[in-house]
């Protein structure tokens, strides 16, 4: 078999999108004057006054209807008309165009031609506020913790968001690099091409996307759900909850959630085309074009496309990966809103790998850090596919209603080439060329549908929500045995002479996992008391179910025998939460929460063999803090305090022989250990003053498993700072942006044994990291009212660490080198 994807995209591809991105921008070239705006959170009629004086409009208003009330942040290339509509967006104001070419800021009952603000006032459940065309490093409303969009400082727990902004001022093109700059979380390799991601110490295992109902996220163990890294084109920002997060999130260890906001499309016209190159051969186009599409403005789409076309500091890596979002959006009637859309990705990886080993004693090999163990004939080609409909209706100014759909599908074939096994100290020898073919397919089926409003009570008005969701997952995964593949021994100090010739791509597969199944739904609600003007109290709950069933076979003698079969279900589990907030001022709030989630643990079982299901792992979250809203909500800061116990997990039994079957029911297990994670966090984000943004967070984490008194999550530093800020420089240098900033984290360690691939005795190994830093830098240079050049310098001073430490044998990933990238970015709107 040719061992080039079959699915790979078209070198010419790049060439295509920047045809078309160079057509589109010649044909929007004449649209309507935009002027650069740079406006903060401010009083409305500040706004206004600085709107005119930036823009050189006239724009007149009475005073009184201004009064008390306040506008959002306002950054970049628009229009008069435009930033109008944003400025006003959710108040009963309205534009009206005068003769001379000005405007008049009018209450509801004035006539005139007022500028139509459309559908875009209707806001969507689980959808927060959109941060486009915000500027801002935060943003109004989320709705990662309420499903309702809710102020940051009304939400009884720990939530960061990564804005549009940032996610253009970073450059980040997926959801890991989001992951590396949000407060309070650690990012780990996974593999060569995926990502875990840990807060506090616990694994972050749900995703949701628009707030609906909660994906799997990862390669979770006995899983084979997702192998995917969301690419950033498709979302306007991301939102991050830390702690329990079972009443939405449903099952999964209590580190938190994400949730992914799409784009959605535009009541005007907006082209937008990015350029980047940067080290390493690493290439990446964007278009996203957007506007109304007919009906009066009633119908809007959006389109966007990414190519990516990279190779890495490692050798022997590189992608090829073209992504495509499309969205329309249709105001089927005055108070209904019907979404539908959908994405399609493909990728072709060269190369793969497991990380470096080490010394078996755990020591570092000191290899240089473009070491890759794998060679250029392995490979992956994967194909993910998304369709969604979102039906948002508004009953009246206290009551809305959404249901959403949304059907995943991945799939994929790898055919890998990695190394296994710790280096002998005094031979040098050890390690193994090893690698398989596998191939794979999932499916997710997410159903969503929730009940919002407020009512009035006890002269009080009070908020009310409840709703359902369904998430049922449908998984294969067949491959072949690495030991049946072994290449040969490898020199990990000079790979180039132990190479291993390319054997034949292999599909006598001879493991399957079919079906590979997951069923989770649930009723959840929660009920936001108001008895008092600033005291706010919700309670909630979620009654949740749960199914899986796994079947895995193995291939001898031409006889498919069953080596495991897990069908276990979990009755109707009640997640209480509760959460109270005291607004100290109109500026401050202190809160206190308590939050629950349970984990299914489905490859372990009890005794006697064959063995039984084991309960479910638990975990509970108390946090208490305060809240600050600064500015007119410019900036938003936080300081919590928190305490996560974590019950139940499945601890080997000393009464059975253990049995080891590979993603299967391995026996024997108790459901006793018990692990606690306290600390602190803190969190800054927003425009400090005029052009100064700043996304900061500092995270004390201390975790212990009480078994043992010993560290259960060694891989979590104890010590988390990160830190990003960019300054606009005033006067006549408005043009020019700089930025710059650090992550720095105290030490981390692993220990354990390796046992050699070819077997033998385990080799116990204890290594231990130094805490670091790395910097990075931003400038930019703004060319004109469209064009914008970025220029992102990372790890400043090449810094050498490891961001992913593992074992002896595998598992230890360099952090990036210093790296350039070159940005251009255009705007027409």
């Amino acid at each position: 078999m040719d061992t080039k994807s079959t699915t790979a995209p078209s070198r010419r591809s790049r060439l295509s999108f920047l045809i078309a991105g160079l057509a589109l921008a010649s044909a929007l070239q004449a649209q309507e004057a935009t002027h650069a705006l740079d406006l903060p959170a401010q009083p409305l009629d500040q706004a206004l006054n600085a709107l005119a004086g930036q823009t050189g409009s006239r724009i007149l208003f009475a005073t009184d209807i201004a009064e008390g009330r306040n506008a959002p942040a306002l950054h970049g290339d628009l229009s008069v008309e435009h930033a109008l509509k944003r400025l006003l967006q959710g108040s009963d104001l309205t534009a009206q165009v005068t003769a001379d070419g000005g405007f008049v800021i009018t209450p509801p009952a004035s006539g005139g031609t007022a500028l139509e603000l459309g559908a875009t006032t209707i806001q969507g459940q689980g959808m927060g506020e959109a941060t486009e065309h915000s500027g801002s490093y935060t943003t109004g409303l989320t709705s990662i913790g309420s499903k309702s969009p809710t102020r940051l400082r009304q939400t009884p727990q720990s939530v960061s968001v990564v804005t549009d902004q940032v996610i253009q001022d970073r450059r980040m093109t997926d959801l890991a690099e989001a992951m590396r700059v949000t407060p309070g979380i650690t990012v780990q390799n996974n593999n060569y091409r995926l990502s875990d991601f840990y807060s506090r110490g616990f694994k972050v295992e749900n995703i949701q996307i628009d707030g609906a109902a909660p994906m799997a996220l990862g390669t979770t163990a006995g899983s084979f759900y997702s192998n995917k890294n969301y690419d950033l084109v498709e979302f306007d920002h991301v939102e991050v909850l830390r702690g329990a997060s079972g009443l939405f999130g449903g099952t999964g260890d209590p580190g938190g959630m994400i949730n992914l906001v799409r784009k959605r499309p535009l009541d005007f016209y907006q082209l937008k085309v990015d350029l980047s190159a940067g080290s390493w051969d690493n290439y990446r186009t964007q278009f996203d074009v957007t506007g109304p599409m007919g009906l009066d403005g009633r119908l809007r789409g959006r389109l966007v496309a990414a190519y990516t076309d990279r190779k890495y500091f490692m050798d022997d890596r590189a992608t090829e990966k073209p992504t495509f979002y499309g969205v329309i959006e249709a105001d089927i009637l005055p108070d209904t809103r019907l979404t539908i859309g959908g994405r399609s990705e493909a990728y072709h990886e060269t190369g793969s790998g497991t990380g470096l080993p080490r010394y078996s004693t755990g020591a570092d090999l000191g290899l240089p850090r473009h070491t890759n163990l794998t060679e250029r004939w392995a490979y992956s080609d994967g194909r993910s596919q998304e369709v969604f409909a979102k039906l948002d209706h508004t009953f009246n100014d206290d009551w809305k209603a959404n249901v959403s759909y949304t059907q995943t599908y991945d799939s994929g074939f790898v055919k890998s080439a990695f190394n296994f096994g710790a280096v002998d100290p005094v031979s040098g020898t050890g390690p193994a060329w090893s690698g398989n073919t596998n191939r794979w397919v999932s499916q997710q089926y997410l159903l969503d549908a929730n009940l919002a409003g407020r009512f009035r009570f006890m002269g009080q008005e009070h908020e009310l929500l409840f709703g359902a969701d369904r998430q049922t997952i449908t998984s294969r995964w067949r491959g072949t045995n690495q030991s049946l593949n072994t290449g040969g021994a490898i020199d990990v100090f000079d790979p180039e002479s132990t190479p291993w010739v390319e054997p034949p791509t292999r599909k006598d597969f001879f493991r399957d996992y079919d079906p590979n199944t997951q069923e989770q739904y649930g009723l959840y609600s929660t009920l936001r008391l108001n008895p008092l003007d600033q005291l706010h109290v919700i309670v909630g709950a979620r009654a949740h179910r749960y199914r899986y069933h796994s079947t895995y076979r193995l291939l001898a003698n031409e006889v498919w025998g069953l080596q495991s079969e897990i069908d276990t279900r979990e009755g109707t589990k009640v997640v209480p939460y509760g959460g109270v907030v005291y607004d100290l001022t109109d500026q401050w709030s202190a809160y206190a929460s308590y939050s629950e989630i349970y984990k299914p643990q489905q490859n372990q079982l009890s005794g006697p063999l064959p063995g039984s299901t084991i309960e479910p792992m638990t975990g509970k979250t108390y946090e208490t803090g305060l809240k600050g809203e600064l500015f007119n909500g410019a900036v938003n800061t936080s300081l919590a305090v928190f305490y996560t116990q974590r019950e139940n997990q499945a601890v080997l039994d000393p009464d059975y022989a253990p049995t080891n079957i590979l993603y299967g029911g391995n026996c024997c297990y108790m459901a006793q250990g018990e692990v606690v994670s306290k600390g602190v966090d803190m969190e800054l984000s927003g425009e400090l003053l005029p052009g100064w943004r700043v996304l900061s967070g500092y995270t004390y984490n201390n975790n212990r498993n009480r078994q043992n008194s010993a560290v259960f999550s060694t891989i979590t530093p104890k010590h988390l700072l990160k830190f990003w800020s960019t300054y606009q420089l005033p006067g006549e240098l408005h043009d020019f942006t700089v930025g710059g900033g650090v992550n720095i984290q105290s030490s981390n360690y692993v220990s354990g044994s390796a046992t050699p691939l070819t077997g033998g005795a385990s080799v116990p190994f204890d290594y231990t990291q130094a805490g670091y830093a790395v910097w990075n830098a931003l400038a930019a240079y703004r060319i004109d009212d469209h064009w914008t050049l970025t220029y992102n310098l990372n790890n400043v001073f090449d810094k050498a660490y490891y961001s992913t430490v593992g074992s002896s044998a595998s598992g230890n990933w360099y952090g990036e080198p210093r790296s350039h990238m070159l940005t251009l970015r255009g705007v027409w709107d």
